[in-house]
């Protein structure tokens, strides 16, 4: 099965967000070892003659690190169930996890079984997005740039509103290409309009390198999901 621009998306903010964990100097020492397979398994995916083993393997090793880091955040959400920014830190990266997986389910037809899991599983995310997002309205309100018109108030809604509607397309699977492009690009632009301006501001703070990284990374899944949608289509087309 073909794979789309997803790939390298997903697979160039593994990179960054690898290097930035594997080469900042305050990062935890098992956490340099998880970069590096995280970094490797993105630059495999990245690489010009990638294709075969090489592919494979560079999917199977973010899937196995997403798996990873989705598990790392579940003792969080069983001391503190009752916060909703446990279950959102799960969500973002179960979403990684799902975007992975999927990928590798088109290009490894041992895997192919992952890519139904995968897709339902990454729709659950988005909704989780939508919860999040409303739960916590004022600080998104506070991420979207003052200059933009007509109001920060008005793109924290219409972005909350968005998720929720891009996760009912999803799960029910009506629409459900449109929303996963319309998904990829707003999750772009989140990274360009809210994040690079906080980095350029403020680069000696790690977690708006990984924040942006992350924010990538999540887009490059939805654009994987995007590409296994377009797939199917013309698979149905013939």
């Amino acid at each position: 099965m073909a794979t789309g621009w997803g790939r390298w998306v997903l697979a160039a903010a593994a990179v960054l967000y690898g290097g930035v964990d594997l080469f900042w100097p305050t990062a935890a020492g098992w956490l340099r070892v998880v970069a590096a397979i995280e970094m490797a398994g993105g630059l495999m995916l990245l690489a010009p003659a990638a294709q075969g083993v090489i592919t494979r393997t560079g999917a199977t090793l973010l899937t196995a690190v997403y798996l990873l880091l989705t598990a790392l955040t579940l003792p969080e959400v069983a001391r503190h169930s009752w916060v909703f920014n446990s279950w959102g830190d799960t969500g973002e990266q179960l979403s990684r996890l799902a975007g992975a997986a999927l990928l590798l389910a088109m290009i490894q037809p041992l895997a192919r079984r992952l890519a139904k899991p995968a897709y339902w599983v990454f729709g659950v995310c988005v909704a989780s997005f939508a919860i999040e997002q409303w739960v916590y309205f004022a600080p998104t309100v506070a991420l979207v740039p003052q200059w933009l018109p007509p109001g920060q108030v008005f793109w924290a809604a219409i972005t909350t509103v968005g998720f929720g509607l891009a996760a009912a397309a999803l799960l029910a699977q009506r629409a459900a290409l449109p929303a996963a492009r319309l998904l990829t690009f707003m999750l772009l632009v989140f990274a360009g309009l809210v994040w690079i301006p906080i980095l350029t501001a403020h680069p000696q703070v790690m977690g708006n390198w990984t924040e942006f990284a992350e924010t990538l990374s999540i887009a490059g899944a939805a654009w994987v999901v995007s590409d296994f949608l377009t797939g199917a289509t013309r698979r149905g087309a013939q």
